[in-house]
C-alpha cells in the first residue's frame, strides 16, 4: 500500500504547528497611547526629560525576547533582528537629552592602534511596563545574560556618545547612531550606550543572549529611564530654564 498520501498528510499538519513569535512582525502595529506627566519636557518623538529629578525618559517596544544579542534599544526599523526593544526617538535628540541630565560623553569604543573599551559616564537603565494589569519594574541589565554563565549583565551602560562622520557636499556631519546603534551589548563606535568592556560581535562569539524569562510579552510598550550614576552638580541653566535649546552633538 502506497503510504506517501499519509506523509504528505503528516508533514501539512506539522508545518501547520506554530509557536509563539520570538520577533515582533516588522508590519505589526506600533501605537503606543502612552501618556506622559505634564512635568515631562518633550524633546521628540517618544522620548522626553523630566527636569524634576533631570532623568531621560524614553518609550520602546518590545520587539524580540529570545537569541542572540548585539543590543539593548536599537531605532526602529533598523536592528530589530538583534535587539530587545527598539523606538521612534531620533538618536541625536536621546545624546542631547543625556547631556540635560548633566553629564558629557566619553568616547566610543576604538580598535586602533589598539583596543580601548567605551567611556563615559555610567547610565543607569530602569525599564517599567504594565502586564496582566499590574505594574512591573526592571534593571535593564537583568534583560541581558551571558550566554556562557547565565548571569546578567554586571556593568553599567556608558555615554559614549556615538560619533560625528564628515562627508564632502553635506552641511552638518552625520551622526552615526542614526544607523540604528542606540544601547549596544557588542562594541560599536557608532554606538550611544555601550559597555566598557570587551564585548565581541562576531557572529560565531556572540556573548549575550536575552533573558526571556523576565522579558515584557512581545509587541508591548515600556518606558526607559536613564538616569546618571553619579550626578554632577546640578547646572542652574538647566534648572531655571525650562525653555533652554535642545542641540545633539556637534553643538
Amino acid at each position: 500500500m502506497d503510504a506517501s498520501w499519509l506523509i504528505g498528510i503528516v508533514l501539512i499538519t506539522a508545518g501547520s504547528v506554530t509557536s509563539p513569535p520570538t520577533q515582533l512582525p516588522v508590519d505589526a502595529p506600533k501605537e503606543d497611547s502612552y501618556q506622559a506627566p505634564e512635568s515631562y519636557r518633550p524633546l521628540g518623538p517618544a522620548l522626553w526629560f523630566d527636569p524634576e529629578s533631570r532623568r531621560l525618559i524614553l518609550r520602546a517596544q518590545v520587539v524580540r525576547r529570545e537569541g542572540f544579542l548585539e543590543h539593548l534599544l536599537c531605532l526602529r526599523h533598523s536592528k530589530e533582528h538583534e535587539s530587545i526593544l527598539a523606538t521612534a526617538a531620533t538618536p541625536r535628540l536621546i545624546h542631547a537629552g543625556l547631556i540635560l541630565t548633566g553629564v558629557e560623553p566619553g568616547h566610543p569604543v576604538r580598535y586602533r592602534p589598539e583596543f580601548a573599551p567605551a567611556t563615559g559616564p555610567q547610565i543607569a537603565i530602569t525599564v517599567e511596563w504594565v502586564e496582566d494589569g499590574k505594574p512591573r519594574s526592571a534593571d535593564a541589565r537583568t534583560f541581558v545574560q551571558n550566554e556562557q554563565t547565565g548571569e546578567s549583565l554586571n556593568h553599567h551602560w556608558v555615554f559614549a556618545g556615538s560619533m560625528e562622520i564628515d562627508r564632502p557636499g553635506l552641511e552638518q556631519p552625520l551622526y552615526a547612531a542614526d544607523g540604528g546603534d542606540l544601547i549596544t551589548v557588542a562594541n560599536f563606535p557608532e554606538a550611544i550606550l555601550d559597555l566598557p568592556i570587551a564585548s565581541t560581535a562576531d557572529d560565531q562569539a556572540l556573548n549575550y543572549v536575552a533573558n526571556t524569562p523576565v522579558l515584557p510579552p512581545l509587541g508591548d510598550f515600556v518606558t526607559l529611564i536613564l538616569d546618571p550614576v553619579n550626578r554632577p552638580a546640578a547646572d542652574t541653566a538647566t534648572e531655571t530654564d525650562p525653555a533652554l535649546p535642545v542641540e545633539g552633538p556637534g553643538h
